[in-house]
Protein backbone atom coordinates (compact mmCIF):
# COMPACT_ATOMS: atom_id res chain seq x y z
CA UNK A 1 0.00 0.00 0.00
CA UNK A 2 1.07 3.59 -0.62
CA UNK A 3 2.51 5.66 2.22
CA UNK A 4 4.34 5.25 5.52
CA UNK A 5 3.03 3.24 8.45
CA UNK A 6 1.50 6.36 9.97
CA UNK A 7 -0.22 7.38 6.72
CA UNK A 8 -1.51 3.87 6.15
CA UNK A 9 -2.81 3.68 9.71
CA UNK A 10 -4.86 6.88 9.28
CA UNK A 11 -6.33 5.86 5.92
CA UNK A 12 -7.17 2.32 6.99
CA UNK A 13 -9.05 3.56 10.06
CA UNK A 14 -10.99 6.03 7.92
CA UNK A 15 -11.79 3.30 5.38
CA UNK A 16 -13.67 1.43 8.14
CA UNK A 17 -16.05 4.41 8.26
CA UNK A 18 -16.43 5.07 4.52
CA UNK A 19 -14.66 4.24 1.25
CA UNK A 20 -11.35 6.07 0.94
CA UNK A 21 -9.34 6.63 -2.24
CA UNK A 22 -5.74 7.76 -2.42
CA UNK A 23 -5.40 10.12 -5.37
CA UNK A 24 -2.95 12.50 -6.99
CA UNK A 25 0.81 12.61 -6.73
CA UNK A 26 1.21 9.64 -4.39
CA UNK A 27 -0.58 7.28 -6.81
CA UNK A 28 1.19 8.79 -9.82
CA UNK A 29 4.62 8.43 -8.23
CA UNK A 30 3.87 4.90 -7.03
CA UNK A 31 3.26 3.94 -10.68
CA UNK A 32 6.71 5.35 -11.47
CA UNK A 33 8.38 3.61 -8.55
CA UNK A 34 8.88 6.84 -6.62
CA UNK A 35 8.00 7.19 -2.93
CA UNK A 36 5.97 10.24 -1.93
CA UNK A 37 6.18 12.09 1.41
CA UNK A 38 2.65 13.48 1.27
CA UNK A 39 -0.50 11.47 0.62
CA UNK A 40 -3.79 12.95 -0.63
CA UNK A 41 -7.07 11.09 -0.26
CA UNK A 42 -10.79 11.65 -0.83
CA UNK A 43 -13.82 10.15 0.88
CA UNK A 44 -17.59 10.63 0.70
CA UNK A 45 -17.88 12.13 4.18
CA UNK A 46 -18.19 15.79 5.24
CA UNK A 47 -14.96 17.34 6.48
CA UNK A 48 -16.44 18.01 9.91
CA UNK A 49 -17.22 14.32 10.38
CA UNK A 50 -13.76 13.31 9.16
CA UNK A 51 -12.24 15.75 11.62
CA UNK A 52 -14.52 14.49 14.40
CA UNK A 53 -13.54 10.86 13.85
CA UNK A 54 -9.85 11.69 13.94
CA UNK A 55 -10.28 13.68 17.14
CA UNK A 56 -12.22 10.79 18.62
CA UNK A 57 -9.28 8.45 17.86
CA UNK A 58 -6.79 10.80 19.55
CA UNK A 59 -5.24 12.47 16.52
CA UNK A 60 -4.76 16.22 16.05
CA UNK A 61 -6.27 17.10 12.66
CA UNK A 62 -6.22 20.60 11.12
CA UNK A 63 -8.62 22.21 8.66
CA UNK A 64 -6.33 23.74 6.04
CA UNK A 65 -6.67 25.58 2.76
CA UNK A 66 -8.44 28.65 1.50
CA UNK A 67 -8.80 27.46 -2.11
CA UNK A 68 -9.80 23.88 -1.35
CA UNK A 69 -10.12 22.88 2.28
CA UNK A 70 -8.77 19.58 3.58
CA UNK A 71 -8.45 17.80 6.89
CA UNK A 72 -4.69 17.42 7.35
CA UNK A 73 -2.70 15.36 9.85
CA UNK A 74 1.05 15.58 10.47
CA UNK A 75 3.59 13.37 12.18
CA UNK A 76 7.20 14.40 11.68
CA UNK A 77 7.69 14.64 7.91
CA UNK A 78 4.61 12.52 7.20
CA UNK A 79 1.45 14.26 6.07
CA UNK A 80 -2.02 13.12 5.06
CA UNK A 81 -4.58 15.44 3.43
CA UNK A 82 -8.20 14.25 3.16
CA UNK A 83 -10.80 16.05 1.05
CA UNK A 84 -14.48 15.25 0.82
CA UNK A 85 -16.28 14.38 -2.45
CA UNK A 86 -19.64 13.16 -3.67
CA UNK A 87 -18.56 9.54 -4.03
CA UNK A 88 -18.57 9.70 -7.85
CA UNK A 89 -14.93 9.03 -8.81
CA UNK A 90 -15.32 10.07 -12.46
CA UNK A 91 -16.97 13.37 -11.54
CA UNK A 92 -14.20 14.04 -9.02
CA UNK A 93 -11.57 13.20 -11.63
CA UNK A 94 -12.98 15.79 -14.03
CA UNK A 95 -12.47 18.50 -11.39
CA UNK A 96 -8.79 17.69 -10.86
CA UNK A 97 -5.90 19.39 -12.68
CA UNK A 98 -4.18 16.81 -14.91
CA UNK A 99 -5.02 13.24 -15.89
CA UNK A 100 -1.79 11.91 -14.34
CA UNK A 101 -3.09 13.28 -11.03
CA UNK A 102 -6.56 11.76 -11.48
CA UNK A 103 -5.59 8.14 -10.82
CA UNK A 104 -7.23 6.61 -7.73
CA UNK A 105 -6.41 3.68 -5.50
CA UNK A 106 -8.95 2.11 -3.16
CA UNK A 107 -7.38 1.97 0.32
CA UNK A 108 -9.26 -1.18 1.30
CA UNK A 109 -8.83 -3.28 -1.88
CA UNK A 110 -5.78 -1.69 -3.55
CA UNK A 111 -7.74 -1.45 -6.83
CA UNK A 112 -6.47 1.27 -9.19
CA UNK A 113 -9.21 3.29 -10.90
CA UNK A 114 -8.25 5.44 -13.89
CA UNK A 115 -11.36 7.13 -15.31
CA UNK A 116 -9.49 9.65 -17.55
CA UNK A 117 -6.73 7.33 -18.81
CA UNK A 118 -4.03 9.10 -16.85
CA UNK A 119 -1.87 5.97 -16.79
CA UNK A 120 -1.74 5.91 -20.57
CA UNK A 121 -0.84 9.61 -20.69
CA UNK A 122 1.88 8.97 -18.13
CA UNK A 123 3.30 6.04 -20.13
CA UNK A 124 3.26 8.07 -23.33
CA UNK A 125 4.90 11.08 -21.66
CA UNK A 126 1.93 13.38 -22.12
CA UNK A 127 0.66 16.05 -19.72
CA UNK A 128 -3.03 16.71 -20.29
CA UNK A 129 -5.69 18.64 -18.40
CA UNK A 130 -8.72 16.84 -17.02
CA UNK A 131 -11.75 17.54 -19.18
CA UNK A 132 -11.80 21.11 -20.47
CA UNK A 133 -8.36 22.65 -20.02
CA UNK A 134 -9.82 26.14 -20.15
CA UNK A 135 -12.25 25.33 -17.34
CA UNK A 136 -9.50 23.81 -15.20
CA UNK A 137 -7.33 26.92 -15.51
CA UNK A 138 -10.30 29.22 -14.87
CA UNK A 139 -11.03 27.33 -11.65
CA UNK A 140 -7.46 27.83 -10.45
CA UNK A 141 -4.93 29.70 -12.63
CA UNK A 142 -2.10 28.46 -10.40
CA UNK A 143 -2.45 25.16 -12.28
CA UNK A 144 -0.63 26.91 -15.12
CA UNK A 145 2.49 27.15 -12.96
CA UNK A 146 2.03 23.55 -11.86
CA UNK A 147 1.80 22.58 -15.54
CA UNK A 148 5.32 23.89 -16.11
CA UNK A 149 6.74 22.27 -12.99
CA UNK A 150 5.26 18.84 -13.75
CA UNK A 151 6.23 18.95 -17.44
CA UNK A 152 9.85 19.67 -16.53
CA UNK A 153 10.05 17.40 -13.47
CA UNK A 154 8.68 14.35 -15.29
CA UNK A 155 10.02 15.23 -18.77
CA UNK A 156 6.55 15.32 -20.32
CA UNK A 157 5.25 16.96 -23.47
CA UNK A 158 2.26 19.22 -22.94
CA UNK A 159 -0.88 18.27 -24.89
CA UNK A 160 -1.60 21.09 -27.45
CA UNK A 161 -5.09 21.98 -26.18
CA UNK A 162 -3.79 22.15 -22.62
CA UNK A 163 -0.89 24.37 -23.68
CA UNK A 164 -3.10 26.74 -25.67
CA UNK A 165 -5.50 27.12 -22.74
CA UNK A 166 -2.55 27.87 -20.44
CA UNK A 167 -1.32 30.61 -22.81
CA UNK A 168 -4.82 32.16 -22.92
CA UNK A 169 -5.26 32.13 -19.15
CA UNK A 170 -1.77 33.12 -17.98
CA UNK A 171 -2.96 36.74 -17.33
CA UNK A 172 -5.36 35.26 -14.74
CA UNK A 173 -2.34 34.52 -12.53
CA UNK A 174 -2.51 38.17 -11.48
CA UNK A 175 -5.63 37.27 -9.50
CA UNK A 176 -3.95 34.44 -7.55
CA UNK A 177 -2.66 35.14 -4.05
CA UNK A 178 1.00 36.18 -4.13
CA UNK A 179 1.83 33.57 -1.50
CA UNK A 180 0.62 30.69 -3.69
CA UNK A 181 2.39 31.96 -6.82
CA UNK A 182 5.63 32.48 -4.89
CA UNK A 183 5.68 28.94 -3.53
CA UNK A 184 5.02 27.41 -6.96
CA UNK A 185 7.55 29.62 -8.75
CA UNK A 186 10.07 28.77 -6.01
CA UNK A 187 9.58 25.07 -6.72
CA UNK A 188 10.15 25.68 -10.42
CA UNK A 189 13.33 27.68 -9.86
CA UNK A 190 15.10 24.85 -8.03
CA UNK A 191 14.38 22.22 -10.70
CA UNK A 192 17.40 20.43 -12.14
CA UNK A 193 16.29 21.22 -15.70
CA UNK A 194 15.82 24.89 -14.93
CA UNK A 195 16.73 26.06 -18.44
CA UNK A 196 13.81 24.10 -19.90
CA UNK A 197 11.51 25.57 -17.25
CA UNK A 198 12.60 29.14 -18.01
CA UNK A 199 12.05 28.51 -21.72
CA UNK A 200 8.51 27.25 -21.10
CA UNK A 201 7.67 30.16 -18.79
CA UNK A 202 8.94 32.54 -21.46
CA UNK A 203 6.98 30.83 -24.25
CA UNK A 204 3.92 30.92 -22.02
CA UNK A 205 4.21 34.69 -21.66
CA UNK A 206 4.57 34.47 -17.89
CA UNK A 207 7.48 36.90 -17.60
CA UNK A 208 5.77 39.48 -19.80
CA UNK A 209 2.81 39.38 -17.40
CA UNK A 210 4.58 39.11 -14.02
CA UNK A 211 8.19 40.30 -14.46
CA UNK A 212 8.32 42.49 -17.58
CA UNK A 213 11.73 43.78 -16.46
CA UNK A 214 13.01 40.30 -17.26
CA UNK A 215 11.10 39.88 -20.52
CA UNK A 216 12.59 43.04 -22.03
CA UNK A 217 16.08 41.50 -21.88
CA UNK A 218 15.17 39.38 -24.92
CA UNK A 219 17.06 40.65 -27.95
CA UNK A 220 19.12 43.10 -25.89
CA UNK A 221 22.51 43.03 -27.61
CA UNK A 222 25.45 42.93 -25.20
CA UNK A 223 29.03 44.07 -25.65
CA UNK A 224 31.79 42.33 -27.58
CA UNK A 225 32.75 40.19 -24.58
CA UNK A 226 29.45 38.25 -24.74
CA UNK A 227 28.19 35.65 -27.21
CA UNK A 228 24.51 35.84 -26.18
CA UNK A 229 21.84 38.47 -25.77
CA UNK A 230 20.97 39.51 -22.21
CA UNK A 231 18.08 37.03 -21.86
CA UNK A 232 19.96 33.99 -23.18
CA UNK A 233 22.89 34.98 -20.99
CA UNK A 234 20.58 35.15 -17.97
CA UNK A 235 19.21 31.68 -18.70
CA UNK A 236 22.73 30.27 -18.86
CA UNK A 237 23.73 31.96 -15.62
CA UNK A 238 20.71 30.49 -13.83
CA UNK A 239 21.51 27.09 -15.32
CA UNK A 240 25.10 27.36 -14.04
CA UNK A 241 24.02 27.84 -10.42
CA UNK A 242 23.29 25.14 -7.86
CA UNK A 243 19.56 24.57 -7.15
CA UNK A 244 19.35 26.88 -4.15
CA UNK A 245 16.47 29.35 -4.25
CA UNK A 246 18.48 32.37 -3.06
CA UNK A 247 21.17 31.81 -5.69
CA UNK A 248 18.76 30.96 -8.51
CA UNK A 249 16.79 34.16 -7.84
CA UNK A 250 19.98 36.23 -7.74
CA UNK A 251 21.03 34.71 -11.07
CA UNK A 252 17.61 35.36 -12.60
CA UNK A 253 17.65 39.01 -11.54
CA UNK A 254 21.35 39.87 -11.74
CA UNK A 255 21.21 41.65 -15.12
CA UNK A 256 17.76 43.25 -14.93
CA UNK A 257 19.45 46.66 -14.99
CA UNK A 258 21.04 46.12 -18.39
CA UNK A 259 17.97 47.36 -20.23
CA UNK A 260 18.00 50.51 -18.11
CA UNK A 261 21.73 51.12 -18.57
CA UNK A 262 22.33 49.93 -22.15
CA UNK A 263 24.33 52.68 -23.84
CA UNK A 264 26.67 53.61 -26.67
CA UNK A 265 30.05 55.26 -26.16
CA UNK A 266 30.07 59.02 -26.57
CA UNK A 267 31.76 62.31 -25.63
CA UNK A 268 29.91 65.41 -24.40
CA UNK A 269 31.35 68.89 -23.87
CA UNK A 270 30.02 71.83 -21.93
CA UNK A 271 29.57 73.30 -18.46
CA UNK A 272 28.40 70.89 -15.78
CA UNK A 273 25.51 72.34 -13.75
CA UNK A 274 23.62 71.18 -10.67
CA UNK A 275 19.85 71.64 -11.18
CA UNK A 276 16.74 70.56 -9.30
CA UNK A 277 16.74 67.43 -11.48
CA UNK A 278 20.42 66.59 -10.79
CA UNK A 279 23.65 67.11 -12.71
CA UNK A 280 23.41 68.24 -16.33
CA UNK A 281 25.68 69.20 -19.22
CA UNK A 282 24.47 70.88 -22.41
CA UNK A 283 20.91 69.61 -21.85
CA UNK A 284 21.92 66.04 -20.98
CA UNK A 285 21.40 64.51 -17.55
CA UNK A 286 24.52 63.04 -15.97
CA UNK A 287 24.64 59.99 -13.72
CA UNK A 288 27.74 58.58 -12.07
CA UNK A 289 30.35 59.11 -9.37
CA UNK A 290 32.43 62.17 -8.41
CA UNK A 291 30.50 64.60 -10.59
CA UNK A 292 30.06 67.18 -7.82
CA UNK A 293 33.66 68.49 -8.02
CA UNK A 294 33.12 69.47 -11.68
CA UNK A 295 30.10 71.71 -11.06
CA UNK A 296 30.29 75.05 -12.95
CA UNK A 297 33.39 73.88 -14.83
CA UNK A 298 33.94 73.38 -18.54
CA UNK A 299 34.41 69.65 -18.99
CA UNK A 300 34.75 66.79 -21.42
CA UNK A 301 32.60 63.85 -20.34
CA UNK A 302 33.40 60.38 -21.66
CA UNK A 303 30.56 57.94 -21.07
CA UNK A 304 27.60 56.16 -22.56
CA UNK A 305 24.38 57.62 -23.93
CA UNK A 306 21.49 55.47 -22.77
CA UNK A 307 19.59 53.63 -25.51
CA UNK A 308 16.25 53.87 -23.78
CA UNK A 309 16.74 57.27 -22.12
CA UNK A 310 18.69 59.21 -24.78
CA UNK A 311 18.70 62.41 -22.72
CA UNK A 312 20.93 60.74 -20.11
CA UNK A 313 24.69 60.10 -20.08
CA UNK A 314 26.28 57.58 -17.72
CA UNK A 315 29.66 59.01 -16.79
CA UNK A 316 32.83 56.99 -17.25
CA UNK A 317 35.46 59.76 -17.02
CA UNK A 318 35.54 63.55 -16.80
CA UNK A 319 38.41 65.86 -17.65
CA UNK A 320 38.81 69.60 -18.38
CA UNK A 321 37.56 70.64 -21.81
CA UNK A 322 40.00 72.09 -24.33
CA UNK A 323 39.47 75.73 -25.16
CA UNK A 324 39.27 74.96 -28.89
CA UNK A 325 36.50 72.39 -28.49
CA UNK A 326 33.33 73.45 -30.37
CA UNK A 327 31.30 70.22 -30.50
CA UNK A 328 28.58 69.44 -27.95
CA UNK A 329 28.18 65.67 -28.35
CA UNK A 330 29.88 63.05 -30.45
CA UNK A 331 28.96 59.38 -30.70
CA UNK A 332 32.06 57.22 -31.04
CA UNK A 333 32.11 55.40 -34.40
CA UNK A 334 31.90 51.66 -33.64
CA UNK A 335 32.11 52.70 -30.00
CA UNK A 336 31.91 50.34 -27.08
CA UNK A 337 28.62 48.94 -25.86
CA UNK A 338 28.27 49.88 -22.19
CA UNK A 339 26.11 48.78 -19.26
CA UNK A 340 27.75 51.05 -16.72
CA UNK A 341 26.57 50.50 -13.13
CA UNK A 342 23.95 47.98 -14.29
CA UNK A 343 24.42 45.98 -11.08
CA UNK A 344 23.23 48.95 -9.00
CA UNK A 345 20.21 49.35 -11.26
CA UNK A 346 19.50 45.62 -11.05
CA UNK A 347 19.42 45.82 -7.25
CA UNK A 348 17.00 48.75 -7.45
CA UNK A 349 14.69 46.80 -9.74
CA UNK A 350 14.84 43.76 -7.45
CA UNK A 351 13.58 45.99 -4.65
CA UNK A 352 10.65 47.05 -6.87
CA UNK A 353 9.82 43.48 -7.90
CA UNK A 354 9.93 41.87 -4.45
CA UNK A 355 6.53 43.21 -3.25
CA UNK A 356 4.80 41.38 -6.13
CA UNK A 357 5.78 38.10 -4.47
CA UNK A 358 6.31 36.76 -0.96
CA UNK A 359 9.89 35.54 -1.23
CA UNK A 360 10.33 35.94 2.53
CA UNK A 361 8.28 32.72 2.79
CA UNK A 362 10.88 30.62 0.97
CA UNK A 363 14.19 32.49 1.28
CA UNK A 364 16.53 31.62 4.17
CA UNK A 365 16.19 34.34 6.79
CA UNK A 366 12.75 35.52 5.66
CA UNK A 367 12.73 39.28 5.05
CA UNK A 368 16.49 39.35 5.72
CA UNK A 369 16.80 36.89 2.85
CA UNK A 370 15.21 39.47 0.56
CA UNK A 371 17.79 42.05 1.65
CA UNK A 372 20.56 39.53 1.00
CA UNK A 373 19.15 38.94 -2.48
CA UNK A 374 19.37 42.67 -3.20
CA UNK A 375 22.92 42.74 -1.85
CA UNK A 376 24.20 39.82 -3.93
CA UNK A 377 22.61 41.20 -7.11
CA UNK A 378 24.03 44.67 -6.41
CA UNK A 379 27.55 43.30 -5.88
CA UNK A 380 27.75 40.61 -8.55
CA UNK A 381 30.25 42.65 -10.61
CA UNK A 382 32.57 43.44 -7.72
CA UNK A 383 34.74 40.37 -8.24
CA UNK A 384 35.38 41.07 -11.92
CA UNK A 385 36.05 44.77 -11.29
CA UNK A 386 38.36 44.09 -8.33
CA UNK A 387 40.41 41.34 -9.96
CA UNK A 388 40.44 42.55 -13.55
CA UNK A 389 44.25 42.51 -13.82
CA UNK A 390 44.50 39.09 -12.15
CA UNK A 391 41.96 37.65 -14.59
CA UNK A 392 44.33 38.76 -17.35
CA UNK A 393 47.18 36.88 -15.68
CA UNK A 394 48.88 39.79 -13.92
CA UNK A 395 49.30 38.58 -10.31
CA UNK A 396 51.56 40.19 -7.72
CA UNK A 397 51.35 37.70 -4.85
CA UNK A 398 51.71 40.22 -2.01
CA UNK A 399 49.16 42.64 -3.46
CA UNK A 400 46.95 39.72 -4.44
CA UNK A 401 46.81 38.39 -0.88
CA UNK A 402 45.83 41.80 0.44
CA UNK A 403 43.20 42.25 -2.27
CA UNK A 404 41.60 38.88 -1.50
CA UNK A 405 41.40 39.70 2.19
CA UNK A 406 39.97 43.14 1.53
CA UNK A 407 37.43 41.68 -0.91
CA UNK A 408 36.38 38.95 1.53
CA UNK A 409 36.06 41.45 4.35
CA UNK A 410 34.09 43.98 2.31
CA UNK A 411 31.59 41.32 1.26
CA UNK A 412 31.52 39.17 4.38
CA UNK A 413 31.37 41.70 7.20
CA UNK A 414 27.74 42.77 7.63
CA UNK A 415 28.35 45.06 10.58
CA UNK A 416 27.71 42.40 13.19
CA UNK A 417 29.22 39.10 12.07
CA UNK A 418 31.46 37.77 9.33
CA UNK A 419 29.01 36.07 6.96
CA UNK A 420 30.77 33.35 4.95
CA UNK A 421 27.53 32.33 3.21
CA UNK A 422 27.18 35.79 1.68
CA UNK A 423 30.68 35.45 0.25
CA UNK A 424 29.84 32.02 -1.15
CA UNK A 425 26.71 33.43 -2.80
CA UNK A 426 28.69 36.25 -4.42
CA UNK A 427 31.43 33.85 -5.58
CA UNK A 428 28.94 31.32 -6.95
CA UNK A 429 27.03 33.98 -8.88
CA UNK A 430 30.28 35.50 -10.16
CA UNK A 431 31.41 32.12 -11.53
CA UNK A 432 28.01 31.34 -13.07
CA UNK A 433 27.97 34.79 -14.67
CA UNK A 434 31.47 34.29 -16.02
CA UNK A 435 30.48 31.00 -17.66
CA UNK A 436 27.24 32.42 -19.03
CA UNK A 437 28.49 33.37 -22.48
CA UNK A 438 31.71 35.36 -22.04
CA UNK A 439 34.01 35.19 -25.07
CA UNK A 440 37.13 34.31 -23.06
CA UNK A 441 35.51 32.24 -20.30
CA UNK A 442 37.01 28.89 -21.31
CA UNK A 443 40.61 30.12 -21.47
CA UNK A 444 40.38 32.13 -18.23
CA UNK A 445 38.28 29.85 -16.02
CA UNK A 446 41.40 28.42 -14.33
CA UNK A 447 42.44 31.94 -13.35
CA UNK A 448 38.99 32.66 -11.99
CA UNK A 449 39.05 29.45 -9.95
CA UNK A 450 42.51 30.35 -8.62
CA UNK A 451 41.22 33.77 -7.53
CA UNK A 452 38.18 32.27 -5.86
CA UNK A 453 40.31 29.69 -4.02
CA UNK A 454 42.42 32.54 -2.70
CA UNK A 455 39.31 34.42 -1.56
CA UNK A 456 38.08 31.32 0.28
CA UNK A 457 41.50 31.01 1.93
CA UNK A 458 41.17 34.66 2.94
CA UNK A 459 37.76 33.83 4.44
CA UNK A 460 39.35 31.06 6.51
CA UNK A 461 42.05 33.50 7.70
CA UNK A 462 39.48 36.17 8.62
CA UNK A 463 37.24 33.68 10.41
CA UNK A 464 40.13 32.40 12.52
CA UNK A 465 41.43 35.93 13.09
CA UNK A 466 38.03 37.11 14.33
CA UNK A 467 37.82 34.25 16.81
CA UNK A 468 41.19 35.24 18.35
CA UNK A 469 40.52 38.94 18.89
CA UNK A 470 40.19 40.11 22.49
CA UNK A 471 38.68 43.60 22.65
CA UNK A 472 39.21 44.13 26.39
CA UNK A 473 42.31 46.34 26.03
CA UNK A 474 40.78 48.28 23.12
CA UNK A 475 37.60 49.03 25.08
CA UNK A 476 39.65 50.31 28.03
CA UNK A 477 41.66 52.51 25.65
CA UNK A 478 38.56 53.90 23.87
CA UNK A 479 36.68 54.57 27.11
CA UNK A 480 39.77 56.35 28.41
CA UNK A 481 39.55 58.67 25.41
CA UNK A 482 35.94 59.43 26.28
CA UNK A 483 34.43 57.61 23.29
CA UNK A 484 30.86 56.45 23.77
CA UNK A 485 27.94 55.33 21.61
CA UNK A 486 28.29 56.02 17.89
CA UNK A 487 31.78 57.51 18.22
CA UNK A 488 32.97 54.39 20.02
CA UNK A 489 31.37 52.15 17.36
CA UNK A 490 32.94 54.01 14.44
CA UNK A 491 36.40 53.93 15.99
CA UNK A 492 36.03 50.22 16.70
CA UNK A 493 35.13 49.53 13.07
CA UNK A 494 38.16 51.52 11.88
CA UNK A 495 40.45 49.51 14.13
CA UNK A 496 38.70 46.23 13.36
CA UNK A 497 39.40 46.54 9.65
CA UNK A 498 43.15 46.94 10.25
CA UNK A 499 43.50 44.11 12.75
CA UNK A 500 41.47 41.79 10.54
CA UNK A 501 43.55 42.50 7.45
CA UNK A 502 46.96 41.85 8.98
CA UNK A 503 48.00 40.08 12.16
CA UNK A 504 50.92 42.52 12.61
CA UNK A 505 48.32 44.86 14.10
CA UNK A 506 47.48 43.97 17.70
CA UNK A 507 44.74 45.27 19.95
CA UNK A 508 47.18 45.19 22.85
CA UNK A 509 49.65 47.53 21.09
CA UNK A 510 49.17 51.05 22.56
CA UNK A 511 51.21 52.68 19.77
CA UNK A 512 48.95 51.15 17.12
CA UNK A 513 45.84 52.33 18.95
CA UNK A 514 47.23 55.84 19.39
CA UNK A 515 48.04 56.06 15.66
CA UNK A 516 44.55 54.95 14.72
CA UNK A 517 43.04 57.36 17.21
CA UNK A 518 45.02 60.23 15.69
CA UNK A 519 43.76 59.28 12.21
CA UNK A 520 40.22 59.01 13.54
CA UNK A 521 40.34 62.58 14.87
CA UNK A 522 41.75 64.22 11.77
CA UNK A 523 39.91 67.52 11.07
CA UNK A 524 39.17 66.30 7.53
CA UNK A 525 37.05 63.49 8.92
CA UNK A 526 33.38 63.60 7.89
CA UNK A 527 32.39 63.32 11.52
CA UNK A 528 34.98 65.75 12.89
CA UNK A 529 32.41 68.38 13.80
CA UNK A 530 30.33 65.90 15.74
CA UNK A 531 33.50 64.63 17.45
CA UNK A 532 34.65 68.12 18.47
CA UNK A 533 31.20 68.91 19.81
CA UNK A 534 31.24 65.74 21.89
CA UNK A 535 34.57 66.78 23.42
CA UNK A 536 33.08 70.02 24.76
CA UNK A 537 30.05 68.36 26.34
Amino acid sequence: MIGTEFQQEILEKLSDVSKVYIVGGAVRDAQLGISAKDVDAVMALPLQKIEGKLLEWGYKPHLIGAHQQTVSIFQGEDRVDIADFSGDVEANALSRDFTMNAIYQDVRTGEVIDPLHGLQDLREGRLKACGSASDRFKEDPLRIMRLIRLAVSYDLSIEPETWQAAVEHVPDLREVAAERVTVELGRILILDKIDKALGLLDDLGYFQISIPELARLKGLVQNRYHTKDAWEHTRHVVKNTVPRISLRLAALFHDLGKWETASRECYVWGTIRLTDQGYEIDGFKLKGKNIERWVNKEAEVHGGRLDNYPDTIIVKRIKPAKATQKKHIEMVLDGKRHFLMHERESARLVKEILPRFRWSMVLPGGSLGERELEYVVGHHMLGTLTFMSELKGDIDQTKFRNKTRQFAWEIGWNGQVFDKQRIENVLDLWRADYLGGKQDAAENIERLDEIQRAIRNACAFLTERASLLDWTHFEKFARGKGLEGELFGRFKEQVRRHVMMDNKYRLTDPQFLEREYAVYWKPSSVTSKAKRNSRTM
